[in-house]
């Protein structure tokens, strides 16, 4: 079982108020930080720190949209909440 389907299976049998959105994206590493906020951390050199995993070395364009999307999610559900 994948990590994210035990995720999955742990909110389901907990009660909770919380509104969750499960994503899954091809390419992108273990760093998946939202990339407003890899520029934010790491002005200069953000994108070299997923050279350290082999899918960075190997996708760096895709992984790089993977984190922009996030970024984008992120803050589509952050306002969408500020009702």
């Amino acid at each position: 079982m994948t990590a994210m389907k035990k995720m999955e299976q742990r909110l389901s049998e907990r009660p909770h108020e919380c509104d969750v959105q499960y994503c899954v994206y091809e390419h992108g590493t273990h760093f998946v930080f939202p990339e407003g906020l890899v520029k934010t951390i790491l002005p200069v050199g953000g994108d070299l720190i997923t050279n350290v995993f082999a899918a960075g070395r190997s996708y760096p364009k895709e992984c790089k949209e993977t984190r922009i999307a996030i970024d984008k999610a992120v803050t589509d559900a952050i306002s969408e909440r500020k009702l």
